[in-house]
C-alpha cells in the first residue's frame, strides 16, 4: 500500500511549516485542548516573528482584541512589510482571526485620502483600519493560561527518589524469564547510544549496507518504509519467494536530506499513515488522531533529555505512538517495579525547535544544521566535537568531516560504511580509496547522471556537501565547495534540459491562404508549436490537434463554397 501524502505535506520541512498547511479548524483544536493546548500555543507564540510575538503578548493583556488604528501605533518604528510579515504569518498559524479588508472601492477611497493628506496614517494596503485585531479565541485562552502557569512541563517527572524507590521495587521483586522493556534506566551515555543505534538500523536497511554491527529494525519499521514509498520490491527479482526491499528513487532523495528534516518526515509520514489507515473511520475520528500526534509531539519539545516521565499521565492512544516512535529512537521505554515510563531522547525534545546538536550523528554525518546558507556554519561547540572524534585513536563512526578538491576529488573523515553508500550515490565507486580514518572517491560527470536518474537533484549533492565540510574549511573565507565543482555540477544538471520533447501534430496546408489563417487561430490558442512559411506545414500540439484539424476542415468548406458563389455568379 502506497501513502498519497499531499504536496504541501511533502514539502515541509519543520513543524510549523505543516501548522500552516493544516485546516484551520484543525490547528484551533490544536490550542483548544484543555491540559495542552497552552504548550501548543506557547510553542507557537514562541516561533512567532519579534514583531508578532509583540502584538500577541499585548493583544493577551488587552482582553485579546485591539483597534487596528491603535495596534499600528505600537509599531511606529517599523516599516509597513514587517508589520504585513507578522500579521501574515499570526493569520497563517491561526494566531489571530482573518483581518477586515477594504473592499476594491474603499482601498482606492482610503489611498486617495492618504495622499491629499499632509500626514499619511500608517495603514496596509487592503486592510480597514476602522477594523479589529483579534486573537484567536482558544489561543486566547490557551496563551493566557501559559504565560500565568508556573507547570513547566505537560508529563510529571519523576524524580530522584521516585525513581529509586522503583529500582528497589524491582529488585526485590522474582525474576522472570523474558521482559518486553529494559528494567534500568538508561544513563545519559546510554540514551544517545540507543537513539544511535535505532536511527543508524533504520538508515543503514535503506541503504543496504552488509554490516554486521546493526541489526534489521523491527519489522514495523520495514513495512513503514515500504509504504511510505522510501523502498519498494525489486522490480528485477525473478525468484519464487516474495520480492526484496531494495531503496527507492525518493529514499535517495531522502538519503542526502539534512537529519532534522529526515527525522521530520519520518514522524509526518507516520501521522499521515495512521490517519489514512483510518479508512473506515469518521472525518473525526482522524482530526482526533492527527491532534494526538501533534499535542505529544509538542509536548516532548518541554520535557527533559534524560528525566523519566510515567506513561501512566498519557492517554491509551498516545501510549501506541509513545511504543512506535520507540522503534525511531525518539523515546526509550523501560519498565521499572511495574512502572511503565519513557525518556524523552535529544532527537525527541529538540524536533520541533528545530535543532538537533549533537542529536544523530552517523544519521547525517555530524550534528544537524539547517540547510539555509546561514546555518550552514556550524557552531563552535559541535566544530570540537567533530574535531575530537577525528583526533580519537580509533576513529567515530558518528562524525563525516567533507573536503572537495578543485581537481574534483572527494576526500571524507569517516569510518561509517553508511557514509561510505551515501558518498557513492553520486561519486565513481571505481575510484574509491580508504585510509584508517578517511576515504577517496572522484566525481566524475558518469557519477553525477547516474544520480540524476536515481532522481537526485543538484542542489541536493551541493548541500549535503556543505552540509558535512570540514570544519577547518569553515574558519576562513574559503568556500566550502570550490567553485568549479559548484559550477560544473550545476551544468551537468542543465544539460538535461537543454532538450526539451513535446508530442505534436503535423499538419500540411494547400496554399499559402490556408496556412496564414491555420498560423492565426493556433496562435491565438496557445497551440502553434513551429511552421514552415515555405513548406506550407505547421506543428501543432497535440492536445489541441484534435481541434486545429477540426478548423482546418471549417475553413476549406468555407473557402469551397465561396468558390462556387464565384463559379455561379
Amino acid at each position: 500500500m502506497q501513502i498519497n501524502l499531499k504536496q504541501e505535506d511533502e514539502t515541509t520541512t519543520d513543524l510549523f511549516s505543516f501548522l500552516e498547511t493544516l485546516p484551520r479548524a484543525s490547528l484551533l483544536a490544536l490550542y483548544d485542548d484543555p491540559s495542552q493546548g497552552q504548550f501548543a500555543a506557547k510553542t507557537t507564540l514562541q516561533k512567532l516573528p519579534e514583531l508578532a510575538r509583540q502584538f500577541a503578548i499585548r493583544l493577551s493583556v488587552c482582553g485579546g482584541s485591539f483597534p487596528y488604528a491603535k495596534c499600528a501605533a505600537w509599531s511606529s518604528s517599523r516599516t509597513k512589510r514587517d508589520v504585513k510579515v507578522a500579521l501574515t504569518r499570526m493569520q497563517a498559524l491561526c494566531v489571530i482571526d482573518p483581518v477586515p479588508l477594504l473592499t476594491i472601492d474603499e482601498t482606492n477611497d482610503v489611498q486617495i485620502k492618504n495622499k491629499a493628506s499632509a500626514r499619511k496614517k500608517f495603514v496596509l494596503d487592503g486592510i480597514d483600519p476602522r477594523g479589529t485585531i483579534k486573537l484567536s479565541d482558544p489561543f486566547y485562552q490557551a496563551i493566557k493560561i501559559s504565560l500565568t502557569s508556573i507547570t513547566p512541563a505537560p508529563y510529571p517527572e519523576l524524580s530522584n527518589a521516585e525513581l529509586d524507590r522503583f529500582i528497589m521495587i524491582e529488585n526485590n521483586a522474582p525474576p522472570t524469564e523474558k521482559k518486553k522493556y529494559p528494567n534500568q534506566a538508561p544513563t545519559p551515555t546510554e540514551l544517545e547510544t540507543f537513539t544511535q543505534k535505532r536511527w543508524d538500523s533504520v538508515l543503514h536497511y535503506l541503504v543496504g549496507t552488509d554490516d554486521s554491527n546493526y541489526e534489521d529494525p523491527p519489522q514495523a519499521i520495514q513495512n513503514f518504509l515500504e509504504e511510505t514509498g522510501l523502498m519498494q520490491e525489486d522490480p528485477d527479482y525473478r525468484g519464487r519467494h516474495i520480492a526484496p526491499l531494495i531503496i527507492s528513487s525518493k529514499g535517495y532523495e531522502f538519503m542526502l536530506q539534512d537529519v532534522h528534516v529526515q527525522v521530520w518526515q519520518f514522524i509526518l509520514k507516520y501521522i499521515q499513515k495512521m490517519v489514512g489507515a483510518q479508512v473506515n473511520t469518521e472525518k473525526a475520528q482522524k482530526e482526533a488522531a492527527r491532534k494526538e500526534a501533534l499535542l505529544f509531539l509538542i509536548c516532548l519539545s518541554y520535557c527533559r533529555v534524560g528525566k523519566g516521565y510515567p506513561a501512566g499521565a498519557l492517554t491509551k492512544s498516545t501510549k501506541n505512538i509513545m511504543k512506535e516512535w520507540s522503534y525511531f529512537g525518539l523515546l526509550y521505554i523501560c519498565k521499572i517495579g511495574g512502572a511503565l515510563m519513557f525518556f524523552p531522547t535529544r532527537v525527541a525534545v529538540n524536533l520541533v525547535v528545530g535543532g538537533l546538536a549533537d542529536g544523530i550523528g552517523s544519521a547525517a554525518g555530524s550534528a544537524s544544521e539547517s540547510t539555509s546558507v546561514a546555518a550552514l556554519s556550524s557552531s563552535a561547540a559541535a566544530t570540537r566535537v567533530l574535531e575530537n572524534a577525528l583526533e580519537d585513536p580509533i576513529p567515530s563512526k558518528n562524525h563525516i568531516a567533507i573536503i572537495v578538491q578543485t581537481n574534483f576529488q572527494v576526500c571524507a573523515y569517516t569510518t561509517s560504511a553508511l557514509h561510505v553508500s551515501m558518498l557513492g550515490l553520486f561519486c565513481d565507486v571505481t575510484t574509491f580509496r580508504r585510509l584508517p580514518n578517511v576515504i577517496f572517491y572522484r566525481i566524475t560527470r558518469d557519477s553525477i547522471k547516474g544520480a540524476f536518474k536515481l532522481g537526485i537533484e543538484a542542489r541536493q549533492i551541493l548541500r549535503f556537501l556543505k552540509m558535512h565540510a570540514h570544519p577547518r574549511l569553515r574558519t576562513g573565507d574559503q568556500p566550502l565547495i570550490p567553485g568549479n565543482i559548484e559550477d560544473q555540477i550545476v551544468l551537468w544538471d542543465r544539460e538535461r534540459s537543454r532538450v526539451k520533447m513535446e508530442e505534436v501534430y503535423s499538419l500540411q496546408c494547400q496554399n499559402e491562404m490556408e496556412y496564414e489563417a491555420v498560423r492565426h487561430y493556433t496562435q491565438d490558442h496557445d497551440a502553434f508549436g513551429w511552421g514552415s512559411e515555405t513548406k506550407l506545414r505547421i506543428m501543432v500540439n497535440y492536445d489541441n490537434a484534435e481541434q486545429a484539424v477540426t478548423f482546418v476542415r471549417k475553413w476549406r468548406a468555407r473557402q469551397a463554397k465561396k468558390r462556387e458563389a464565384r463559379d455561379s455568379s
